[in-house]
């Protein structure tokens, strides 16, 4: 069965963590993302950025090539009249013509898809809808254009502070390294680096804010960039994460699970006594903006009508029969879902709504 489309809003989840999404889950199909100055699509095939003939938009780049100063308005018109009558596409008579060498159009394709994508990192109000499609047949112009680096690059270059500061958690929370597994392929600066450095060992974000040498805007700007793409994350502080998984019982990781269980409850009902049954989906749109990240036991989650999480049975069969690092990735995830949900409420109900809720779960920590 074809997988189903996936839309939302970008002022729900931003267009860094959609790409993040999408590359994390290896989709193949098209992104639009709908915005007042009209729509813009993007191409991927197994979670990597194509281009491809289909999808690229023709008059917009050679746009992109006049006023980029690559080519002047009559040799574009002169491509153009050469395409027509022989049906055939712009690109190709770009080459025939001798207007621009292939080494040095395939670049420009390249960075006019980026250039692109990254005009759209800072925006709030857009619509976003991804359709699975095969991939196209035949070649595509370019295939496997690595989208963790276009995520980093496009966040490297927004102004909008605001989103840094709502996605990430409060900055009581912890804050820790997490998958290293994709930086060999990520192109980060030596500042980068040195950030990455600091989350070792974890610390909490107002701790790591006022240790860390490039200043906070800096900071959280690179705080966001690592949370979505995993290389970073956060726990509650008054879970006993630290405790040795492998000594911990299923009855341990039954009681566990049910003061994790205890606590989104009372999340859900904070909400609602504030917003009504609206509440039930800004908290499902919470538990979907990290439901890629968190362990697999975790990836069927159904939130129930109490706010409660239900997983499938294989969540017993993790914690009973697999070893420590699973058992540590489950109590990851419960903290992920925990952070998400509360972000939903400060995002929703405001910072003073937030900081109740925060010590409202710390006291029913203190007695579970």
């Amino acid at each position: 069965m074809a997988e189903p489309s996936r839309h939302g809003n970008l002022s729900q989840t931003p267009f860094a963590r959609v790409l993040a999404e999408v590359w994390k889950d290896g989709l193949t199909g098209v992104l639009a993302v709908r915005t007042a100055a009209g729509t813009k699509r993007f191409s991927f095939e197994n979670g990597a950025l194509t281009v491809d003939r289909t999808a690229l938009p023709e008059k917009d780049f050679l746009q992109h090539l006049l006023t980029s100063g690559e080519a002047d308005l009559i040799s574009l018109a002169h491509a153009e009249d050469h395409a027509q009558p022989l049906d055939e596409s712009v690109i190709r008579a770009i080459i025939e013509i001798g207007l621009l060498p292939p080494g040095r159009l395939w670049r420009l394709m390249e960075g006019f898809v980026r250039e692109a994508a990254y005009a759209l990192f800072d925006l709030e109000e857009a619509e976003f809808e991804f359709v699975p499609r095969p991939a196209p047949a035949g070649q595509a112009y370019i295939r496997n254009m690595p989208v963790p680096n276009v995520i980093l690059e496009g966040v490297r270059r927004m102004s909008n502070e605001g989103l840094f500061v709502r996605h990430l958690p409060a900055e009581s929370e912890t804050v820790q390294s997490l998958d290293p597994s994709i930086l060999d392929g990520l192109e980060f600066a030596p500042h980068e680096t040195y950030l990455l450095g600091l989350l070792d060992p974890a610390r909490t974000l107002a701790d790591l804010l006022a240790e860390s040498d490039l200043g906070q805007r800096e900071t959280r700007r690179l705080l966001f960039v690592f949370f979505i793409l995993g290389l970073a994350g956060s726990r509650a502080p008054k879970h006993k994460t630290a405790r040795l998984a492998a000594e911990m019982s299923l009855a341990d990781m039954d009681k566990i699970f049910g003061a994790f269980n205890t606590k989104c409850s009372f999340i859900f009902k904070y909400i609602s006594k504030e917003i009504g049954p609206v509440a039930l989906s800004v908290i499902g749109n919470s538990l979907e903006d990290v439901r890629s990240r968190l362990d697999p036991a975790f990836q069927g989650l159904e939130l129930k009508a109490d706010g409660r999480i239900e997983l499938k049975s294989f969540l017993k069969t993790s914690m009973n029969l697999i070893g420590e690092d699973n058992r540590r990735s489950l109590l990851r995830s419960m903290d992920e879902i925990l952070v998400a949900e509360v972000l939903a409420v400060k995002r929703t109900l405001g910072s003073a709504h937030e900081s109740a809720l925060v010590r409202s779960l710390e006291r029913i920590g203190e007695l579970t």
